[in-house]
């Protein structure tokens, strides 16, 4: 039986189960070639279909990760503004009406997607697949984010937390999961939000708001939190354990997007960055830290209550859209009460396809959990043919290496020299990150090329660290680390006798966002690791995502194009070598 799950507004994805067990996962964006893309995502069901082989008259439920008729809290959060605050009303229903139209994708700007498409949902499958039986379930964002992390982790019950912006009517939800039970602890109303309070102080240091919020984070450690009792005692703040509210009128989200900010902000902050451009200074810095701080502690709190009230589960899962704070993660995992951590590769809104999935599977048709995801490689995959005729329509006159050892020794010597590869393999990623299937990789021994990638390579601020990937077997030789990490979810202390060792790969505060290799999950990679390993003693090489201000490239053409325009020195692509000698005038 076959189960197809749907995030349709931000951050659109697919998920396609067989039988309780993922076969594929995909965001729209990387079709559309929009980051953060929100449209129906027509394209990554098409995708989802043709890797399982199947049409979509052959599935059976249809789960959608949202239930749009529980909209009471903010409707009338919306009515309160229009008797309270007219010229703000007017400004929200601007933005409201843009939300229900529906989007078609791939415009130069990301769709935020459609309130309409969901009510639409059956009659654009229709338009696109043909008639189709499957049954149509809406489902409660959070609960889809509760099934995301705890059926597919490894845990037979665990404590689970799940921060966002927000679902329906909630932004944070504290539960515990046992078997195919999950068991909501309390849950956090809108507009009393983390991830608003994260964005909207993301804004206030000149990022993009839903997008930069991994930049504030990147610069937190470059500043001391002295604004921290500001902010505990006036934004963010605690009336009673395991639960915070958030003083909306002195910070608020929607305010924000306009970089419009309260006199006593203000006051206390000093003025806001207002583009990427503006220099940093130290109070930038101190701003970043103590939102960080922040949002810590709050965490940390929530998370001691649930452990608890929830039986003092040692195991802990986490989703939504802060689940990708991997600085919070991994002072969770070090300080808190847990002894293991779950977090997807995909915690935001996409990974709701494969909780919706996951959810209808368990919940609402009582099947027993038979499936872990290990990996996050659920995506496209493209044979030696497909990479033939890209090369080809280049004009690209290469041959595929037969010998993989001879393969994976160049790009050894070609990192062991200093040169920064592009590499593409296998089935592409699901989820923000690049595992191993489309990265760009470096020596990490060298800090200096961190600069290089950042600023020549990847065009963006030097601040931002770099990921290590390294094999599962020595990780905690060279990180604090007692658990796998394979999806880039935790930031770890780095050794302290190993950091000069991958100095590319440790950051200003001596951390480091890990991703263990496991042999099984990823041969090729690991192989190359164990060959760097052989050459240097080291098991760990410097890992980013393959794009440059775009959605990581999914199609082997993406790939070329990319590889052509970012001045990276070779680029392996399934089993060719291809170096940018050899590249036409």
């Amino acid at each position: 039986m076959y189960i197809l799950g749907l995030a349709t507004m931000g951050e659109s994805a697919a998920a396609l189960m067989k039988d309780g067990v993922l076969v594929a996962a995909v965001e729209e964006e990387r079709f559309t070639r929009v980051k953060h893309e929100g449209c129906f995502p027509l394209r990554a069901i098409t995708s989802c279909l043709n890797r399982a082989g199947i049409s979509l008259a052959e599935v059976a439920h249809i789960g959608v990760y949202w239930q749009p008729l529980r909209m009471g809290v903010r409707t009338k959060a919306v009515l309160k503004t229009a008797l309270t605050h007219p010229t703000a009303f007017l400004g929200k229903m601007g933005r409201a009406l843009q939300e229900f139209t529906p989007a078609g994708g791939g415009q130069a700007v990301a769709s935020q997607g459609s309130w309409a498409e969901l009510f639409l949902v059956r009659s654009l499958l229709r338009k696109h697949f043909g008639a189709f039986k499957a049954r149509l379930h809406y489902l409660d964002h959070h609960r889809c984010h509760l099934a995301s992390a705890f059926f597919a982790s490894p845990f037979e019950e665990a404590t689970l937390l799940v921060f966002d912006g927000a679902g329906e009517d909630v932004s944070t939800t504290l539960a515990v999961g046992a078997g195919t039970d999950l068991r909501v602890l309390r849950s956090i109303p809108w507009p009393h939000s983390l991830g608003h309070f994260y964005s909207a102080m993301t804004g206030f240091l000149g990022f993009a708001m839903l997008d930069g919020e991994y930049k504030m984070m990147g610069l937190a450690p470059y500043g001391s939190p002295d604004y921290l009792p500001f902010i505990r005692q006036n934004i963010l703040l605690t009336d009673a354990p395991g639960s915070y509210r958030l003083n909306g009128d002195l910070l608020d989200y929607h305010a924000a997007l306009k970089k419009q900010f309260h006199p006593k902000l203000l006051e206390a902050f000093g003025s806001p960055r207002l583009s990427d451009d503006a220099p940093f200074t130290e109070r930038h810095r101190q701003i970043a830290a103590s939102a960080q701080a922040a949002f810590e502690e709050v965490v940390g709190d929530m998370a001691s209550w649930a452990f608890q009230q929830g039986g003092k589960r040692t195991n802990v899962a986490i989703a939504g859209g802060c689940g990708l704070n991997c600085s919070a993660n991994g002072k969770l995992l070090r300080d808190g009460p847990f002894t293991r951590m779950y977090v997807p590769p995909a915690p935001h809104d996409a990974g709701c396809a494969v909780g919706a999935a996951l959810l209808l599977h368990h919940e609402r048709l009582g099947k027993p959990r038979q499936f872990e995801m290990t990996h996050a490689y659920y995506g496209p995959a493209y044979g030696e043919q497909d990479i033939g005729r890209a090369l080809c329509a280049l004009g690209l006159e290469a041959r595929p290496m037969a010998d993989e050892e001879a393969l994976l020794q160049r790009a050894v010597q070609a990192l062991c020299s200093g040169q920064i590869l592009a590499w593409f393999q296998g089935p592409m990623e699901f989820g923000p990150r690049a595992l191993g299937s489309r990265s760009f990789l470096a020596d990490p021994r060298h800090d200096s090329i961190r600069d290089t990638i950042n600023g020549k390579i990847k065009k963006r601020e030097l601040f931002r660290p770099f990921a290590p990937s390294v094999k599962e077997e020595a990780a905690s030789k060279y990180f604090v680390l007692s658990q796998p990490s394979p999806f880039m979810t935790l930031a770890v202390p780095v050794r302290a006798h190993q950091r000069a060792r991958i100095p590319a790969v440790t950051h200003i505060d001596g951390s480091a966002r890990v991703q263990t290799v496991n042999r099984a999950s990823n041969p090729r990679y690991w192989n190359l690791l164990d060959r760097f390993e052989k050459e240097t003693g080291i098991p760990v090489l410097l890992n980013t995502s393959f794009n440059i201000q775009e959605p990581i490239v999914c199609t082997p053409e993406q790939a070329l194009a990319t590889f052509v325009r970012s001045g990276v020195d070779a680029l392996v692509i399934g089993n060719y070598f291809i170096d940018r000698a050899m590249l036409p005038a």
